[in-house]
This record gives structure tokens, sequence and C-alpha cells, in this order.
């Protein structure tokens, strides 16, 4: 009896996932990138790929990287991108539809201006550049994980058995389409 309840599908690739889905059903209210974005060897390739998930996403896309200086460098160019992107784009629509000649093509075109944009939702409350750029720190956050009894026994060392819990350091970025709320 789940019935009406919305769907929640995971992919291992994205080529699984454009195999996967019919056109009319690319387009998904929460995208997640977790952890994978650091094992693509190159920035274009990254930047494609993050170009595809935003495609992919009709509301927020959140993507999530190991807590170290790699990590966070990733998502700051991929939140740099993404930003940079959309602006980008609002400019062009917003020249190209400079004259409207009727008043009913320009509310068509006001409607599809407001689903143009991205903005940050999290972690920071601003589009701006990150205050830790070129600076000795990076942005991460910890989350304590509790260890399950398999992994300490198989963790461990030299007999001593671990402690039950792991702190797991992670740097993320959500963003969502549209203009940042006023």
């Amino acid at each position: 009896d789940l019935k009406g309840l919305p769907l929640i599908h995971s992919y291992d690739s994205i080529q699984e996932l454009n195999r996967s889905i019919e056109k009319h059903e690319r387009r998904h209210d929460l995208v997640i990138s977790s952890y994978a974005l650091g094992e693509i060897p190159s920035l274009n390739d990254r930047i494609t790929i993050v170009r595809q998930l935003w495609d992919l996403t009709k509301d927020v896309l959140v993507l999530l990287e190991p807590g170290t200086p790699q990590g966070s460098k990733i998502i700051s160019q991929m939140r740099s991108y993404i930003l940079w992107m959309e602006k980008r784009k609002c400019r062009k629509s917003e020249k190209s539809t400079g004259a409207a000649p009727s008043k009913m093509k320009s509310m068509v075109v006001q409607e599809d201006l407001l689903k143009d944009g991205a903005f940050v939702v999290a972690p920071c409350p601003h589009d701006g550049r990150c205050p830790l750029e070129n600076s000795d720190k990076y942005c991460h956050f910890v989350q304590r994980l509790e260890r399950t009894s398999s992994q300490r026994i198989y963790k461990r060392s030299k007999g001593v058995p671990l402690r039950g819990f792991e702190d797991e350091k992670f740097c993320y970025v959500a963003l969502r389409r549209g203009k940042r709320p006023e």
C-alpha cells in the first residue's frame, strides 16, 4: 500500500542513470553525488559530470567529498562553476528577451527566468567567494559515526580493540535552482 509515495532511485554511474531513465523522467527534486568527484582525475571531466548532474536536478544538488584539502578544493571549484554557469545563462536569457513584443510572451519569459540561476543553500549563507580561499584552512565538517562490531574486529590493530565510533570528516555544498529568496 505504498502507492502515491515518491520513488527513491540510486544509480552507480551517470551512464547507468542516462540509460535507465526515460527523457521525461530525467529531472529529480534531489540529486546527491557522494565521494565520487575525487575519483575523477581531470578537472574537465569533473566539470562535465557536474554539469550532467545539474541538468538532472530540478531543485537541489548536493555534492559531498572527503573532508580533506583536496576534497574541499573540488567542492569549491564545482560550487564556483555552477554559480558561474547559471549566472552566465541568466545574462544570456535577459539579453535575448530584452524586447518581448506581447504581455503573454513576457509572462512566459519571466517564468523561465525564475527557473534560471542557482544559489548556495548550505553550508555558506552566500554565493560569493569563499573566505577560506587562498588561506591555509579548508572547509570541512565532522560527523561521529558508530562502528559496527565487525568493523571494530576488522580494524583492530595489534590486538587492541578500537573505540566504538570514528569521526568522519567531510565537505559539501548544496545548490538550489532559481533566484535566492530575499
